[in-house]
C-alpha cells in the first residue's frame, strides 16, 4: 500500500477509541488488542492493522513512506520523542562516510512520513487517534534543508566526540533531531571499523524532538493535514 492510499482510509478513524475500533466494520474480523497489548508500538501497531498493512520487517511501512505514532495530548501537543532509526551498524557509514543527508539510510526513513498523534489514557481501550500529517520532503526542500542542517550539526558533534573525552557516544541534539541511547538488555554495542574500536557499550537512534511534532501541529513546518 502507498501513504496516499491510506488518507481516505484515515478519516473513520479519528477521535474513536481503540475499544470501538477494534470492531471497525470495515475488518474482516475484530482486532484482539489483548494480543497487541504491552507490545513497543502498540498504537502503531494497531494502526497498522486497522489501515489493512502487514506486521513485517520491510525498511519501510508502506511502499513509499513510514507510518509513524506518537503520544500527544487532546490539543495535539506531543508527549514524547519520536523514533526514527536504530544508529547500530550504520555509525560509520552515517558519520565517517562523505554522504550528503539525502544519500544517508536515515534520509531514507523520513523521505516520506504519515505523522498520526495518539492521546493515551491509562486503558488501551481508551486511546484514540487524531488527525494525521504527511511530511514529503522530495517536493519540499525548506524541510529538507531544515533537516539537512539538523543532520550536519549532529555529525559535527558525534565526530567532536570520538576525538574528545571518553571517545564514546552521548546524546547529541539538532534543533528538530537528536540521538540518544536506544536500547534494553541485553545491550548491543556499537563498534566502529573506521575507528577499530567500540564507539558505544548500548545502542543509539536518531529521534525526532518534541519540539518537531509540535511545530508541525503548529504549521510552522509544512505539511498536509489529512481531514
Amino acid at each position: 500500500m502507498k501513504i496516499e492510499e491510506a488518507f481516505p482510509l484515515l478519516l473513520d478513524l479519528y477521535n474513536i477509541e481503540f475499544g470501538i475500533l477494534k470492531n471497525h466494520s470495515k475488518l474482516e474480523k475484530p482486532i484482539d488488542l489483548s494480543k497487541l497489548k504491552g507490545n513497543k508500538g502498540f498504537a502503531g501497531q494497531f494502526l497498522e492493522k486497522l489501515l489493512g498493512l502487514k506486521l513485517s520487517s520491510n525498511k519501510l511501512d508502506f511502499e513509499n513512506g513510514e507510518l509513524k505514532t506518537n503520544k500527544s495530548k487532546p490539543d495535539g501537543s506531543p508527549m514524547e520523542t519520536m523514533a526514527i532509526t536504530q544508529i547500530g551498524t550504520q555509525f560509520d557509514d552515517l558519520f565517517y562516510n562523505d554522504k550528503s543527508f539525502h544519500e544517508t539510510h536515515l534520509y531514507h526513513k523520513i523521505e516520506s512520513i504519515l505523522y498520526v498523534p495518539a492521546v493515551k489514557g491509562e486503558k488501551e481501550e481508551d486511546w484514540y487517534f487524531l488527525p494525521a500529517y504527511y511530511l514529503d520532503l522530495k517536493d519540499n526542500d525548506a524541510l529538507k534543508k531544515i533537516l539537512d542542517d539538523d543532520f550536519e550539526t549532529i555529525k559535527a558533534k558525534v565526530q567532536a566526540m570520538m576525538d574528545t573525552g571518553d571517545g564514546m557516544l552521548h546524546t547529541a541534539n539538532g534543533k528538530y533531531m537528536q540521538i540518544r541511547t536506544k536500547d534494553s538488555k541485553p545491550y548491543n554495542p556499537i563498534y566502529s571499523k573506521k575507528l577499530g574500536r567500540k564507539v558505544s557499550d548500548k545502542g543509539f537512534a536518531f529521534y525526532f524532538k518534541k519540539e518537531f511534532m509540535q511545530a508541525i501541529q503548529d504549521g510552522v513546518l509544512p505539511s498536509k493535514k489529512i481531514v
